[in-house]
C-alpha cells in the first residue's frame, strides 16, 4: 500500500472535495500542488456546488498546516461500492474484488463506470445517463431488489438483460453469494438470527403490513381501512441479502474501531504475553489448555472457531493465565493483528457507514486496518458461518479464487 504524509493527505481531501476522488492519488496531489497558491480562487471559478463548503474547509486546514497551526481537521475516506466489496472478498472473487479496489494497486477502481462500460459492450451502444442508471440498480440489486433494475432499464428489455450479464461479468462472486443469501430465507420464520465474529447478534423480524376495514358504528357504519405492521412470517424474502451484508458492514465498522482506537499500554502487555505464549509452545515447555473456566473467553473462542476471524473484542477478557487456552491459530492471528495495532499510536476516528473520517496524520494506518479486516474476512469462515446459522445445518460455501487475501493486503484503493 501506498502511504502519504499526513501534508499529503491534506491535499487529496482538497482534491476529494473539488470533484476529484476518481482520480489516482499522485494525481490529486499533483492537482492540488500545481494550484496550491489559486486554491481559494478555484471555488470561485466553479461557481456553486454540493460539496463546496468541505472545499473551503480543506484549503483552509491546508494553509494552517503551512503556517505550522494545528488544524483539527479530519479527512474523509470512503469504501469502493462496499456492499459489493465485502461479497466479493467473503466469495473470494477476483473480479469483485479488482471493481472495487482491493486488487490494483495503481488504478482507482469504479464498479458503476466499469459496469457501464461492460453493459455498453453488451449492447452495442451507449445509453444517456448510463452511469446514474447503473449506480441505481447496481446498489440495490445486489440486496435482491427487481424493481429497481426495471425502473432503470425497464421490464423485459435488452438493456435489462445487458445489466445482468454485465453485473455477473463484473463481480461473479458477489452475484452468485445473492443468490445464496435469498435462498437462506426461512419460510414461515418470525425472525432471521445470525452472530457477527465479534459476538454481536442480529435479530431482525420479519414485519409483514397488514389492511383491515374498521366500521363505526357511531357513524352511520361507515368504514375505513386500517394499516399496521406485524410481526408475522412470510414464504418468501428477500432481506436477507441486505440485512446480513449490513450486518458484516457494521462488522468491519467495529473491527476497525477497535484497532484504531485502543488502550496501547493494555495492548502492550498483551503483545508480550503472546510472544511469550508462542515462544513456550514451540519450545514445548507449554500447551493449549481445554475447559476455560471464564465464561467471556469461552464465548469469544467458540465464536473463533466457528467464524475463523480472530477478534481482538476478547482481549479485555484475557490475561497470561486465559492466553493458554487459546489454539495456536486463534493465538497467532491475535498476536497479528496486535503487531499491526502497535506500529502507530492509537486514535479516533469517525465513523459513518463506509465513510471513515480521522486526523490527516492517522489515515495511512486508518487504510493499513481497513485491508487487513477485508483480508481476514477473505480468510475466515465467516460466510459459511452466517449461512450455517440461518440453515440451521453446516454449511460451506466453495470460494472461487483461494489466496486473494494476500492480494487485498498489497491493495492501494480500498479506501479512496
Amino acid at each position: 500500500m501506498k502511504n502519504f504524509t499526513p501534508y499529503q493527505y491534506l491535499l487529496i481531501d482538497v482534491a476529494n472535495q473539488f470533484g476529484l476522488d476518481k482520480e489516482r492519488f499522485e494525481d490529486r496531489i499533483a492537482w492540488a500542488e500545481s494550484r496550491i497558491e489559486t486554491l481559494e480562487e478555484e471555488a470561485h471559478n466553479k461557481g456553486e456546488w454540493k460539496e463546496k463548503p468541505m472545499y473551503l474547509k480543506a484549503v483552509s486546514a491546508v494553509r494552517k498546516a503551512q503556517a505550522g497551526l494545528p488544524t483539527g481537521h479530519t479527512v474523509g475516506f470512503d469504501a469502493v461500492c462496499s456492499g459489493m466489496q465485502i461479497m466479493s472478498a467473503l466469495m473470494n472473487c477476483f473480479k469483485g474484488a479488482q471493481a472495487t479496489g482491493l486488487v490494483d494497486q495503481d488504478r482507482r477502481a469504479d464498479a458503476y463506470t466499469d459496469c457501464t462500460r461492460l453493459m455498453t459492450e453488451e449492447l452495442g451502444y451507449e445509453l444517456p445517463a448510463a452511469r446514474k442508471k447503473v449506480k441505481n440498480a447496481v446498489m440495490t440489486s445486489l440486496y435482491g431488489s427487481k424493481e429497481e433494475p426495471k425502473k432503470e432499464f425497464g421490464e423485459d428489455t435488452p438493456e435489462l438483460n445487458a445489466f445482468y450479464r454485465a453485473m455477473y461479468k463484473l463481480c461473479p462472486g458477489a452475484c452468485d453469494l445473492l443468490e445464496m443469501l435469498l435462498s437462506s430465507w426461512n419460510p414461515g420464520a418470525l425472525t432471521h438470527e445470525w452472530v457477527l465474529p465479534d459476538g454481536f447478534y442480529a435479530r431482525v423480524k420479519v414485519m409483514q403490513l397488514v389492511e383491515t376495514s374498521i366500521e363505526v358504528d357511531e357513524l352511520a357504519s361507515h368504514t375505513f381501512t386500517y394499516q399496521y405492521v406485524i410481526n408475522k412470517g412470510e414464504n418468501k424474502g428477500v432481506k436477507n441479502a441486505a440485512n446480513v451484508i449490513h450486518s458484516i458492514d457494521a462488522y468491519v465498522l467495529r473491527s476497525l474501531v477497535r484497532r484504531c482506537s485502543y488502550d496501547r499500554e493494555r495492548t502492550e502487555q498483551l503483545y508480550s504475553a503472546f510472544t511469550e505464549e508462542v515462544i513456550d509452545r514451540q519450545l514445548k515447555r507449554s500447551q493449549q489448555l481445554t475447559d476455560c473456566p471464564a465464561e467471556e473467553v469461552n464465548y469469544y473462542i467458540e465464536h473463533f472457531e466457528r467464524s475463523g476471524m480472530a477478534d481482538i473484542v476478547i482481549l479485555p477478557y484475557l490475561d497470561q493465565e486465559m492466553i493458554r487456552y487459546l489454539s495456536d491459530e486463534h493465538l497467532a492471528g491475535l498476536r497479528k493483528t496486535v503487531e499491526v495495532m502497535l506500529n502507530h499510536e492509537p486514535f479516533d476516528l469517525i465513523t459513518v457507514h463506509d465513510d471513515f473520517k480521522c486526523h490527516p496524520n492517522h489515515m495511512g494506518q486508518l487504510r493499513e486496518h481497513y485491508r487487513q479486516i477485508l483480508a481476514d474476512l477473505a480468510d475466515s469462515k465467516v460466510l459459511d458461518d452466517i449461512l450455517s446459522q440461518l440453515h440451521g445445518y453446516q454449511d460451506t460455501v466453495t470460494r472461487r479464487d483461494p489466496g486473494l487475501a494476500n492480494i487485498i493486503r498489497q491493495s492501494n484503493y480500498a479506501l479512496t
